[in-house]
């Protein structure tokens, strides 16, 4: 059962990367509502397994590289959606590669917060486009870093938009799965949480401002299809705080 629901989640995603935004929308949300019910599964199974004095899932790290111009969008793209689905915990560098996200969280977490991120990556860069073709005259006006920073503006928005949106879908399937189930993911996020802690850390640097119209847009595209950002100290192995 539990791989015929992954199966379908990938089928579902895959599908919305290469629809029409209103059915991407949906097709996103069914697989969001599947992996939040994937991850409870899990967390249950997991703390009957320690009761029974059994080994559980592994905390890991799945690293995402993001390069080009929006780069640091996307990454905060995946920082969203990590905090939205509330069990992975998103660290982040700017490294030679290019703008790092890792993913931290038990190990079937982190890997659906990977492919949701990777999917909803492609949905915003169609979403954008297909803005920017409608709206490229409205910024005529300015110059080449004020067009970059409305498409930026608009990618951001996005991400807002789709992780209220999946936070959203948690709380009511939380809410309708009954009594302990808030407990036992909260029990998950605390020994996350606790890995993390005894990292080195420092804190992330803020972005640059969206172009407000742009963000406006892209948020209400995301929604439609708490950024506590921290990052990986380079060369030490550490996250920011």
């Amino acid at each position: 059962m539990t791989e015929a629901k992954l199966d379908l989640i990938a089928q579902l995603l895959a599908k919305a990367e290469s629809t029409t935004p209103e059915e991407a929308e949906a097709l996103t949300e069914h697989a969001e509502r599947l992996m939040v019910k994937y991850g409870i599964e899990q967390a249950r199974l997991d703390e009957r397994r320690a009761r029974s004095g059994q080994s559980g899932e592994e905390i890991v790290q799945e690293r995402i590289v993001f390069t080009g111009v929006y780069a640091r969008d996307m990454r905060e793209l995946g920082t969203r959606v990590a905090l939205a689905l509330d069990t992975v915990r998103p660290l982040h560098a700017d490294q030679a590669a290019g703008s790092v996200l890792y993913l931290v969280g038990y190990a079937s977490d982190a890997q659906q917060a990977r492919a949701l991120t990777a999917s909803l990556e492609v949905q915003a860069m169609v979403a954008m486009r297909a803005w920017w073709a409608a709206r490229r005259d409205d910024y005529g006006w300015g110059t080449e870093g004020d067009r970059r920073r409305a498409r930026s503006g608009f990618i951001r928005g996005f991400a807002a938009g789709a992780a209220e949106r999946i936070d959203d879908s948690r709380r009511r399937i939380i809410e309708e799965s009954g009594s302990g189930t808030d407990l036992v993911l909260a029990s998950r996020r605390e020994r996350v949480d606790a890995v993390i802690d005894r990292m080195p850390t420092r804190r992330a640097r803020g972005r640059q401002g969206a172009d407000a119209g742009a963000y406006v847009h892209g948020h209400r595209s995301g929604r439609e299809a708490r950024t506590g950002e921290r990052a990986v100290t380079p060369g030490r192995g550490g996250v920011a705080r």
